[in-house]
């Protein structure tokens, strides 16, 4: 009864935790998705990711790759982004999503955020810039 217990009680701290970050991390993207128009371009533009493509790119990054996904798909429906500006900002979310969430709930059970972030940044950056420079700009 007592091994029951305790997971009951572990269960529930874990589910708080989890709670508490996931919660401000969905009220943010709604406040980011208002925010969109006032968005800096410019960084990104070297990616080959422009401003529509900034709400779903941040949204994946903070959120995740799933709910990420799902506004980028409305992205792509609702404005003109394009299939390569999708393919870009989904090259650098499979290989760095969630960060916010990940990190937190790695960091919970022992893992080096930083070092975590670190990496994730820095392939994603690297992966996504090289792709957009042989895959879009190779010559024939």
């Amino acid at each position: 009864m007592d091994i029951i217990l305790t997971a009951l009680k572990n269960s529930a701290m874990l589910t708080g935790q989890l709670l508490l970050i996931i919660l401000p991390l969905t009220i943010s993207y709604e406040f980011l998705k208002h925010k969109q128009k006032t968005l800096e371009e410019k960084t990104w533009r070297v990616f080959g990711i422009t401003q529509n493509g900034l709400v779903p790119l941040i949204t994946g990054v903070i959120i995740g790759l799933t709910y990420g996904a799902g506004v980028i798909i409305h992205s792509i429906r609702s404005s003109n982004m394009d299939k390569r500006e999708a393919f870009l900002i989904m090259l650098f979310l499979s290989i760095c999503h969630a960060i916010i969430e990940d990190t937190l709930i790695f960091v919970v059970i022992g893992a080096n955020g930083i070092i975590l972030v670190a990496i994730r940044f820095f392939l994603a950056f690297i992966f996504t810039y090289f792709a957009y420079r042989w895959l879009f700009f190779k010559k024939s």
